[in-house]
């Protein structure tokens, strides 16, 4: 298996992250001229307080006892992986599921007589570590039941044994199946698949394992774009009570779609397009809106770039850099609870070119590029961080996030994702506030599948560590300190204190 390896200081088999040894200019595609654009920020007032457990992984569940094991130094880079999150935006919810949710049981009996369409095997194993993931890191667990099957019995099975060697306090919800919407390709009962159905069926299965839950609830509906969504204002009318979570999956493009004219074809082109973006914070509101009675977060609880897998040259290079941070920014300015980035590598048959983790043909877990915009976001947010309004004077492809955090501090993204244009920006702010960090980050080209640098940015030490932002002038214009310089393809974050 082809494996694109990631520069970060934090991976144990990857280049430290750069502080400065080559001067920004260096690093300016080629122009013309350095164009100059404005931005005004104003703090007050500030909107929704993004919640804890903003950041997620979507997991397969034939990929997470992979991704999690003890050799090859896996899990301590999951664990590596999972703080440098926290450490900005607090613990972290790992959702367990994804196509293979409505393939797989716990503890298959071992004579291959099983179920229709069932083929994966939960082992104990595997859920025993994942309690010592969440040990370690304090992440907790939305984990997928297979509704698929249409055997509550064997969902009431994986229930009480992820409350047995999960925990339950280690366990935020349950799903009750994938994305019920498209249930229709497993045939036979589902032939005919419609909302009442599926309702029916999801009920059958919340009697079966209510009486195992406790306090835990559910997260759902995690319709997937089949034309549900209609019938979400009913579902959760009908089902708001026992709901902790309501769930949304959204793939913006689609990797097998061949003809280059869809809007949908999977390029960087689509991929960085305001649009692509703009859809998932559209959509999010919507539903908020809708959800705001009965007072349940929304978050997307599956999404990456394209569906069937992602794309090679598109969904692992790092123009998904910087679509992650740009949509993660946009969901959380208008109230989105979250998301989760999906990966399968294989397990659900695609190949699984997106995804912020992969493991490699040297069986090591690395950091892809979409984890790079997954830190910037975070670092942005930070813990129960509040957006503020911040408007960009220019028609670019560029867009600019501003949140304020509970200690008043001000933190501004700005994110250039043409090609070929570099600019600086000269930032409107209000009174009194001083610039006291930046950083930014490039890579060679947006289609680089390698070489991602941080400037201005180091660490405390060698492994998980904290980071400190360093060299200012190394992201700024000397002639202008206030003025940061935005070459082609890159992410630049300043942080301002009164």
């Amino acid at each position: 298996m082809k494996h694109f390896p990631i520069r970060l200081a934090m991976a144990a088999a990857s280049v430290m992250i750069i502080t400065g040894g080559s001067s920004l200019a260096a690093q300016m595609r080629p122009a013309n001229r350095l164009i100059n654009i404005s931005a005004s920020v104003a703090i007050h007032p500030p909107g929704r307080t993004v919640p804890n457990m903003f950041m997620g992984y979507s997991i397969e569940w034939g990929l997470i006892g992979r991704m999690i094991r003890h050799h090859d130094g896996r899990f301590k880079a999951m664990v590596r992986s999972i703080k440098q999150l926290e450490q900005f935006t607090g613990p972290m919810l790992l959702r367990i599921g994804g196509n293979s949710e409505d393939e797989a049981a716990y503890d298959l009996p071992a004579d291959g007589h099983l179920p229709p369409f069932v083929h994966i095997n939960i082992i104990r194993r595997t859920l025993v570590r994942m309690k010592e993931l969440a040990k370690a890191t304090g992440c907790q667990y939305v984990i997928g039941l297979n509704l698929g099957v249409n055997e509550p019995a064997l969902a009431v099975r994986l229930v009480k044994a992820a409350e047995r060697y999960v925990g339950r306090h280690h366990i935020a919800a349950f799903e009750i199946g994938n994305e019920a919407d498209f249930l229709g390709r497993f045939g036979r009962w589902w032939k005919h698949n419609n909302y009442h159905m599926y309702l029916r069926r999801w009920t059958r299965y919340y009697h079966a394992i209510g009486p195992y839950l406790g306090k835990i609830k559910i997260e759902g509906p995690a319709f997937g774009g089949g034309g549900w969504l209609k019938d979400l204002p009913s579902y959760l009318r009908d089902e708001h009570s026992r709901l902790t979570i309501v769930s949304l999956h959204r793939y913006p493009l689609g990797a097998p779609i061949k003809n280059p004219h869809s809007p949908q074809f999977a390029s960087i082109a689509n991929l960085l397009k305001p649009g692509t973006a703009d859809q998932f914070a559209v959509e999010i509101r919507r539903v908020v809106r809708v959800a705001a009675p009965y007072r349940l977060p929304v978050r997307f609880g599956e999404m990456n770039s394209a569906w069937g897998g992602g794309k090679e040259g598109v969904s692992n290079t790092f123009a998904s850099t910087l679509w992650v941070a740009t949509t993660l920014l946009d969901i959380a300015r208008v109230g989105g609870a979250g998301v989760n980035l999906h990966m399968s590598q294989g397990i659900d048959q695609f190949p699984g070119w997106y995804g912020p983790l992969r493991f490699g043909a040297d069986g090591h877990l690395h950091r892809m590029p979409e984890y790079f915009g997954m830190v910037a976001a975070a670092d942005v947010l930070q813990k129960n961080g509040r957006p503020v309004k911040i408007r960009l004077h220019t028609r670019l492809n560029v867009s600019g996030f501003a949140f304020v955090d509970p200690h008043h501090t001000l933190r501004v993204a700005i994110i250039n994702r043409t090609s070929s244009v570099n600019f600086q920006v000269h930032l409107g702010l209000p009174e009194g506030l001083k610039l006291v960090r930046a950083y930014q980050v490039t890579a060679p080209s947006l289609r680089a599948t390698s070489g991602v640098s941080v400037t201005g940015l180091r660490q405390s030490g060698p492994a998980i560590g904290r980071m400190f932002h360093t060299r200012l002038q190394q992201v700024h214009n000397p002639a202008d300190g206030r003025a940061p310089l935005c070459p082609a393809g890159s992410i630049v974050i300043e942080t301002f204190q009164g």
